[in-house]
């Protein structure tokens, strides 16, 4: 007797949005809870994006040696009122978000958040490093990012070699973005401007692996 091969049913056009509107966002506080339970571990690999716990990608040697750059050469260029803080975590309460870029550049003083969570609006600048990751930093928290009005966005492209600037978010929710892209390469220099000030320039180089 023959096997009969029935395909599944195909879906149809926008079924995947309609998932996603459909599925149970998380909320910031929800997720705390949630980690403060143990559910994600002793030492949680996870961020909140748009309601959704997104696995965080592991990070390759030279993914480590460029925060290390960046983390050095800010050092030396931030003024004071302003500090850098590596791959902790920013609040967004409005879009059921809590990502935890690589590097943020916050306004103020270290114990100004000792017993508060870091926002969009205490951000002068947010960094991520992309290797393995490109297509998800430009994309999906390039959106998040601009929705959250984070003033300027820099995304590290180890594999082009290369800095993208990304300035003046514009727009609401999905449909937000950055108005405006400058590239850099490794032998360009690049100013370090925290709310329409310069604060000095480096090269990109410096800051590659």
């Amino acid at each position: 007797m023959a096997t009969a091969v029935i395909e599944p049913p195909k879906a149809e056009p926008g079924t995947w949005q309609v998932l996603m509107e459909r599925r149970h966002r998380i909320t910031v506080d929800e997720y705390h809870r949630m980690i403060d339970s143990g559910a994600f571990g002793p030492e949680p690999r996870v961020e909140l994006l748009e309601g959704v716990i997104v696995e965080k990608m592991s990070k390759n040697p030279p993914h480590n040696l460029t925060c290390d750059l960046i983390q050095h050469r800010l050092g030396r260029l931030l003024p004071p009122g302003y500090f850098h803080s590596m791959a902790t975590s920013m609040a967004i309460e409005d879009r059921d978000g809590e990502p935890e870029p690589d590097t943020m550049v916050l306004r103020g003083d270290l114990r100004d958040y000792a017993s508060r969570r870091r926002t969009p609006a205490d951000v002068a600048l947010v960094i991520e490093v992309a290797d393995t990751s490109y297509d998800y930093n430009r994309q999906v928290k390039w959106v998040a990012y601009a929705a959250a009005r984070v003033p300027v966005y820099w995304i590290v492209d180890v594999n082009r070699r290369r800095l993208e600037v990304h300035t003046d978010p514009t727009g609401e929710g999905e449909t937000a973005v950055y108005a405006r892209t400058q590239i850099f390469g490794p032998d360009d220099e690049v100013p370090l401007t925290l709310d329409g000030r310069e604060f000095g320039r480096f090269l990109v180089g410096e800051i590659l692996p």
